[in-house]
């Protein structure tokens, strides 16, 4: 399902990951990867902190938390699937690879 969030097939990774230490290496790669992105808009970290307590705490459903990281990622396609690392299994994000980030329409606006 493009853009959605499919609820059979691959997908997800955090229960199914068969070592702790592959998980936690995995998850401060994905985390490095947010800093490195946003490190000069703490306003996304402190979104992001945020989103993946609720997750934790489970003060919101999958479908809520997918929804908000796709907003808060919007344009970071990399990030956006990354996050799927952190999903059960059975769930993942997919996104439209056909659609062009936010800047590459600016920039042919611009052109035209």
């Amino acid at each position: 399902m493009a853009g959605g969030v499919a609820a059979e097939g691959g997908g997800g990774g955090g229960e199914g990951s068969t070592s702790s230490e592959a998980t936690i290496n995995a998850a401060e790669r994905y985390m490095k990867e947010v800093m490195e992105t946003f490190g000069d808009q703490e306003e996304k970290l402190v979104m992001f902190r945020e989103i993946m307590n609720d997750f934790r705490t489970e003060r919101t459903d999958i479908a809520g938390v997918v929804g908000r990281v796709k907003e808060l990622f919007k344009g970071h396609n990399n990030l956006i699937e990354g996050f799927n690392f952190f999903l059960p299994m059975g769930y993942e994000i997919t996104v439209d690879k056909h659609q062009p980030p936010p800047e590459t329409l600016d920039f042919i606006r611009y052109l035209i």
